[in-house]
């Protein structure tokens, strides 16, 4: 079979999907190996992967550090697992496939203030700005659901409104009730698309731990105007909201790579890792045969390592 090599980045955790990698790989006559790119020792994916000591995400030598590590290992896809890998990765693509929105997307995704606008221009429903309490003050560019500050007392929200800090935020109305994610991909030539609907009923870290794969027309047809716009290509998540009194649906944020619980939506029949890899060695792709109301529940796995002890 011919070799095919897949570098992780910041995907310490992403066993299953390495696994799943390997077994779409073979499906399609490739023999995948995964390098990952991270820091430390003990890591789960050692399992799975040669691991590639690499830098901080900060440091200023990473690009050229990802650069030679996509030239030396000969990668042939390269998957963001973390944030910040996401611009990383992008700024490679023209060494190796990465399946991630264009830069300029991609920075306008990394900023809720630009995400909004971006979302109000195409049509897609949002929050808006608030008039009153009670209201929810995102920061710029968190992660994880950290940093949020919910107000629900006027005074207190005038106040935060008259203070330099509230530049940084994204100020939206307050939505409370069910929390959908959609998981996609974009072929990078915008030649097809899939998208995905699951139901966040449990998460952990801001990570979905429980998740049920639903139906939802509205959800859907937001993710086809979005897929419609320039430079929204490869592995994405889109967050959305539906309010628990209104029923109407809003737009949260969009992250431009696969999100950890799109395992879901492979376990429900979604071939992910088929669709990247056809879409890097330009290979029709395989069938779908999404399932609704399949639940994923995660569980925790124990790796072992004798003989260990790092320099």
């Amino acid at each position: 079979m011919q070799a095919l090599n897949i570098l992780f980045v910041g995907g310490a955790k992403r066993v299953s999907a390495a696994r799943a990698f390997k077994v779409a790989g073979r499906d399609l006559g490739f023999d995948v190996r995964i390098v990952a790119y991270e820091m430390g020792y003990g890591l789960p994916i050692e399992t799975e992967a040669q691991v590639l000591q690499g830098l901080r995400f900060s440091d200023p030598e990473i690009l050229a550090d990802l650069r030679k590590a996509i030239a030396e290992h000969q990668i042939d896809i390269a998957m963001a697992y973390h944030d910040h890998a996401v611009g990383l990765l992008a700024q490679l693509s023209g060494e190796t496939f990465v399946p991630t929105c264009s830069l300029q997307r991609c920075e306008t995704f990394f900023s809720k203030i630009a995400s909004n606008r971006f979302f109000q221009e195409i049509g897609l429903p949002t929050a808006g700005y608030p008039q009153g309490v009670p209201a929810i003050a995102k920061p710029d560019r968190g992660s994880a659901s950290q940093g949020l500050r919910i107000f629900r007392e006027q005074a207190e929200l005038d106040a935060f409104l008259s203070s330099p800090e509230s530049s940084q935020y994204e100020l939206q109305r307050f939505i409370q009730g069910q929390e959908y994610s959609v998981d996609g991909y974009i072929n990078m030539d915008g030649s097809g698309h899939f998208f995905a609907a699951r139901k966040r009923l449990e998460t952990l870290g801001g990570e979905a731990v429980k998740s049920l794969t639903v139906e939802h027309a509205g959800i859907l047809a937001a993710c086809e105007t979005l897929a419609e716009q320039e430079g929204v290509r490869g592995a994405i998540t889109v967050q959305f909201i539906e309010d628990a009194q209104s029923g109407e649906i809003f737009t949260m944020e969009v992250n431009p790579r696969f999100g950890g619980a799109m395992l879901t939506t492979w376990g429900a029949g979604v071939p992910w890792f088929h669709m990247v890899i056809c879409d890097a060695k330009a290979l029709p792709h395989v069938p779908v045969n999404f399932q609704p109301h399949t639940l994923m529940v995660r569980s925790f796995q124990e790796h072992f390592f004798t003989q260990y002890g790092p320099n």
